[in-house]
């Protein structure tokens, strides 16, 4: 028994930091007496912290309130298409039933894009909106959600307006900052996680192994969802090759 690996690098910022909260938590309950990581672990928990403040920095820099409102406004124009869209599923006309069909295979095909990070929302629409302009136009002007488009499409481009001049020099500065402490504390990490091995070899697994089980269930729901965002479904857990940032 041994804790699996994870590709740290190609988590998302959040998910990686969540990642670490949940290992920090852990090791906290089981005690970094009981694992025999004193040292390692105090030197761990300031590195998380900077990745903590650097997160905050970026946060407090690209999600002002202003953004908040330009989000939500286009929120409410997708919703409100998507609902009209549904709506005319059922209309009295057979021809604008069946336009409503094909358009919810394309509705469908994105899901709900209100609910992505904001970044994804924006390329989501987009793409989006170049197929209900595009191949499905003549389905869209029958169901009534042109206009509906057109005002998703100027929303949308407003908020990717504001999110560029939001971004300012201080939270590119603090995005170096973040990538670097990422960096750190994946090291520190590595080092637990070598050390907790080399104890189960040396020692028996008896004393780490409800550590390791747990640890590694969480290892498995990241790399779920990297795999899933990456297309490697088919990839066993475990089978990652370690490279920089897998750790």
């Amino acid at each position: 028994m041994k804790i699996n690996k994870i590709n740290s690098n190609n988590l998302r910022n959040d998910e990686h930091f969540q990642f670490h909260t949940e290992f920090r938590d852990l090791t906290t309950k089981e005690t970094p007496q009981k694992l025999k990581i004193q040292g390692q672990f105090e030197a761990y928990l300031p590195l998380y912290g900077r990745v903590d403040e650097a997160l905050k920095k970026i946060n407090k820099s690209s999600l002002t309130a202003q953004l908040q409102e330009a989000d939500k406004a286009r929120d409410e124009i997708f919703l409100g298409m998507a609902e009209t869209a549904k709506a005319a599923l059922k209309h009295f006309n057979p021809a604008v039933r069946e336009a409503a069909s094909r358009l919810k295979v394309v509705f469908d095909t994105y899901g709900n894009v209100a609910v992505k990070p904001l970044n994804e929302q924006t390329s989501a629409v987009y793409n989006l909106l170049q197929e209900l302009q595009g191949k499905y136009a003549q389905d869209v002007e029958t169901v009534g959600i042109a206009q509906w488009a057109a005002e998703l499409q100027a929303r949308n481009n407003a908020f990717s307006g504001l999110m560029k001049e939001r971004f300012d020099e201080t939270a590119s500065r603090c995005d170096i900052v973040l990538r670097e402490a990422r960096v750190e504390l994946d090291q520190a990490y590595f080092a637990i996680r070598e050390r907790i091995n080399a104890f189960v070899i040396v020692e028996g697994v008896a004393d780490y192994e409800n550590f390791i089980r747990t640890l590694n269930a969480v290892i498995a729901k990241y790399t779920a969802i990297l795999n899933s965002r990456l297309g490697k479904r088919g990839k066993k857990e475990g089978d990652n090759t370690q490279t920089d940032g897998t750790v």
